[in-house]
């Protein structure tokens, strides 16, 4: 399992991917898509991991 600080810098970095994504190729591009999802698995991993301590 990942610790909360990895899972933060990870958070941020794909946020700022998603974007710069979004801004190059437009919020309803299939890439932009992708890592939104991908970002919400790690937002979803980090709440179950603050809210069960």
């Amino acid at each position: 399992m990942k610790s909360k600080k990895e899972l933060c810098l990870k958070i941020k970095s794909l946020k700022i991917k998603m974007i710069q994504t979004g801004n190059k190729k437009g919020m309803n591009h299939p890439l932009t898509i992708q890592i939104s999802q991908k970002l919400d698995k790690l937002i979803n991993e980090y709440m179950k991991l603050t809210q069960h301590k």
